[in-house]
């Protein structure tokens, strides 16, 4: 049997030396310096990214939700009620229905299976336009009757015995108008809104809208920004000929320019600095104009 081998005091040793501790640090302060740059910038340039994706963004919306308020307006119908260069009041087209009885009352019974809206019938904030078809062999008598809806009552019936929803409607100055009234007159709801540019307790400008409910003006609520102060959004309002017209009724087309703007300003290798801005141009033509 071999005696045990002594084992010495440097094989046993374990650990870094403080020379070794050093050398690691340096090295590691060194790749830090490297890398910490490269991270600060990208991630400067991920929240630049960010602001130039929210404008693009904003100025889409806007854009699509006055367009697609626009192209369900009839100017001759007087469905644009009041504009500037920076809002438009209008009638907002919420609904469409059919009428599947003859008016009782006042009141008309609408289809259910064919009534269609972007939410339900409000009578707080909506009217109803009626179809009055007049003379069949003309369509130079036809026109829309307005009135106001004092009730929505689910349960009703149609003449053919199918779900129906009625819809009592306020008294105006032509009571007896709604006795033309046919089973089939097509039946819009609508409500009064006001779009525009305007700027709130911080001084951020926005496309805001405010509704006319309950014989009074709601407060203006941000429907899409930030926007560029004061000419976030700029309206036209022309003929066919693109010539700028003062009355709503003659409106046939509908220029919108939108300016937005970032919420911060950026701060990205390659960029200018400060808030980033774009703009979008948009032409609609109202419908039946």
């Amino acid at each position: 049997m071999r005696p045990d081998v002594p084992v010495s005091r440097a094989a046993s040793r374990s650990g870094f030396t403080l020379v070794e501790l050093l050398v690691a640090l340096v090295l590691s302060a060194v790749v830090l310096g490297a890398v910490y740059p490269v991270l600060w910038n990208n991630q400067r340039f991920l929240r630049a990214q960010a602001e130039i994706v929210g404008v693009h963004q904003t100025v889409r919306a806007v854009a699509h939700i006055l367009a697609a308020e626009f192209r369900q307006v009839s100017a001759v119908d007087g469905d644009i009620v009041a504009m500037s260069d920076t809002s438009v009041t209008i009638k907002a087209l919420r609904g469409f229905a059919v009428a599947c009885a003859a008016p009782v009352s006042g009141a008309v019974v609408i289809r259910n299976s064919l009534t269609f809206g972007t939410r339900g019938i409000d009578r707080e904030r909506d009217s109803a336009l009626v179809f009055l078809e007049g003379d069949p062999s003309s369509a130079t008598d036809d026109r829309w009757l307005h009135r106001g809806i004092a009730d929505v009552a689910a349960g009703a019936t149609c003449e053919d015995g199918a779900a129906g929803t009625r819809l009592a409607l306020g008294a105006a100055g032509e009571p007896s108008a709604l006795d033309s009234v046919t089973d089939g007159a097509p039946v819009r709801t609508f409500e009064v809104v006001t779009y525009r540019l305007y700027a709130d307790a911080s001084g951020t400008w926005w496309l805001g809208v405010r509704a006319f409910t309950g014989g009074a003006w709601s407060v203006t609520s941000p429907v899409a920004g930030p926007l560029r102060p004061r000419d976030g959004l700029a309206l036209r309002f022309t003929d066919a000929d693109g010539n700028s017209v003062g009355s709503p009724d003659r409106v046939a087309l509908v220029d919108i320019v939108v300016r937005g703007r970032s919420a911060r300003p950026l701060a990205a290798p390659g960029r200018p600095a400060g808030p980033y801005e774009d703009s979008l141009v948009a032409r609609v033509a109202p419908r039946n104009d």
